[in-house]
C-alpha cells in the first residue's frame, strides 16, 4: 500500500463529515447490484463503514479491512455490527485462502503500488461461486491539477448557492471540506482510464463484466464454481508479464 494511502489518518473525521453531507450515490447503486444474501463477505479499504455497514444487512459475516487506524476507528464507532469485524490492515496481510462469497472494493485500489498483484490476491480470496465487485475512479487524458480541481469546487459553490439560497450553509460546508486535505489528497490520485481499467482487471478476472458507477467505474466477476485456491497459469503469466 503506497505511504500517501494512510494520509486518510490525517483528515478522516473530516471525510466522514463530508460523505455525511453529500450522502453515498455508491452505496445507493450498490445495493442494488450486490446479492441479497450470502455467507462471508470481505470489504477492502472499508473506511468508515458505511459500505460494511450495507454488507452486514445481507451476510452473515463481513470482514472490513483498511490500513487508516482512524478510518477504522470512526467505522467501529459509528457503525458497529455484530456481524462485522473491523480491522487495520492491508491486503498482502490476508491469507490467500477461497472463503469469501463477496470481495468488494470502492475507491481503494488506485492507492496500491503493484495492482496486477493485488488483483490476483484478491481471486484467491473469493470462494467458487462467490462474486468479486471492485470500483474505482477513471481519469481520461491528464489528471486534474490541485489548480483545476479548486477551480471546479468554486464554480459547484457558485452553482449551488445560486440554486438553494436557503443551503447556503451547508453548501459553504461542503466546499470547506472538499477544498482542504481532501483536494490536496485527490490531486495525487492517479485512476487508470476505462480502457486500460478493463485491460489490467480482464487480464487477471476472465469474462469480467464493466460499468459505469458513480465516482467512477466497475467491475463485477463470478468465480468458477469448480475454481479453489491458487490461480492457474494463465492467470500466473497475466500477473507476471
Amino acid at each position: 500500500m503506497k505511504p500517501r494511502a494512510r494520509s486518510f489518518d490525517e483528515f478522516a473525521e473530516e471525510y466522514e463529515r463530508l460523505h455525511d453531507l453529500t450522502g453515498d450515490p455508491v452505496g445507493e447503486w450498490l445495493a442494488e447490484r450486490l446479492p441479497r444474501h450470502g455467507g462471508s463477505a470481505l470489504d477492502l479499504g472499508c473506511g468508515t463503514g458505511r459500505h460494511a455497514a450495507l454488507l452486514a444487512e445481507r451476510f452473515a459475516r463481513v470482514d472490513a479491512v483498511d490500513v487508516s487506524a482512524a478510518m477504522v476507528r470512526i467505522a467501529s464507532a459509528t457503525r458497529p455490527r455484530d456481524n462485522i469485524h473491523y480491522r487495520v490492515g492491508d491486503l498482502a496481510e490476508l491469507p490467500e485462502s477461497p472463503v469469501y462469497h463477496l470481495v468488494l472494493s470502492v475507491s481503494t485500489l488506485h492507492h496500491l503500488d503493484d495492482l496486477p498483484a493485488a488483483l490476483a490476491h484478491i481471486r484467491r480470496l473469493v470462494a467458487p461461486g462467490g462474486l468479486v465487485v471492485l470500483h474505482d475512479g477513471v481519469c481520461e487524458g491528464r489528471p486534474p491539477s490541485r489548480l483545476r480541481l479548486y477551480a471546479r469546487e468554486v464554480r459547484r459553490l457558485l452553482v449551488g448557492v445560486a440554486r438553494s439560497p436557503r443551503n447556503a450553509a451547508r453548501t459553504w460546508a461542503v466546499f470547506r471540506l472538499r477544498t482542504g486535505a481532501w483536494l490536496v489528497h485527490r490531486a495525487g490520485d492517479r485512476f487508470l482510464s476505462r480502457k486500460t481499467f478493463e485491460h489490467v482487471h480482464g487480464a487477471v478476472f476472465d469474462a469480467a463484466r464493466f460499468e459505469e458507477a458513480p465516482n467512477g467505474y466497475a467491475m463485477f466477476w463470478r468465480c468458477p464454481r469448480a475454481e479453489a485456491g491458487p490461480a492457474g497459469p494463465a492467470l500466473r503469466a497475466a500477473v507476471n508479464r
